[in-house]
C-alpha cells in the first residue's frame, strides 16, 4: 500500500506546486512608448519554461542610447527574480516578492537604486515603475503593446 501511495501523493503535491507558479504570460510581446523626442522599446519572450527573456532599447532623435538585457526566471513553488544587465554589463538582480494577474513586483533592497521594480498591465497598457524602497524616489514608464 506504501508503494501505491507514495506515488499518488508526489502527483499531488506536484500538482498542487504547480498551481502556485506565477504567470507571467502577459508580459510577453513588444511593447513600446514614445514620449517626445525619446522612444523607449521593450519586448519579452513567452515565460515558457518558467524563463521569459528581453531587451530594454532607449533612442533618443533616432539613436540608441542605452539598452539592457533582462530576465524573469522562476520557479514552480512562486520563487523567482528578475535580472537587469544594463548595457549589457553585470547582472543585478530582484527577488520576486509579489505577484497576480498582469502584476509583478521584486525587490532589491541591498541595490543603490533601484531597489523595486513593478510592472503593472491593463489592456494594452504596461506601466513600469522603479522606485527606493521607501517609494519616495520613484520613476514611471508607460508603454503600449504593439
Amino acid at each position: 500500500m506504501r508503494h501505491v501511495l507514495l506515488p499518488a501523493l508526489l502527483l499531488f503535491s506536484g500538482c498542487a506546486a504547480a498551481q502556485d507558479a506565477p504567470d507571467f504570460g502577459w508580459l510577453e510581446g513588444r511593447w513600446m512608448s514614445e514620449p517626445g523626442r525619446q522612444m523607449v522599446e521593450e519586448s519579452w519572450t513567452s515565460d515558457e519554461g518558467h524563463l521569459l527573456l528581453g531587451t530594454n532599447r532607449t533612442f533618443v532623435d533616432g539613436e540608441v542610447r542605452a539598452f539592457e538585457f533582462l530576465r524573469i526566471a522562476y520557479s514552480d513553488a512562486g520563487e523567482g527574480e528578475y535580472c537587469a544587465q544594463p548595457g549589457g554589463g553585470a547582472a543585478t538582480c530582484f527577488a520576486l516578492v509579489e505577484s497576480g494577474d498582469g502584476l509583478a513586483v521584486f525587490e532589491n533592497p541591498d541595490h543603490d537604486f533601484p531597489q523595486r521594480i513593478r510592472y503593472q498591465r491593463a489592456g494594452d497598457t504596461m506601466t513600469a515603475t522603479i522606485s527606493d524602497m521607501s517609494g519616495e524616489q520613484s520613476f514611471s514608464f508607460e508603454w503600449t503593446r504593439q
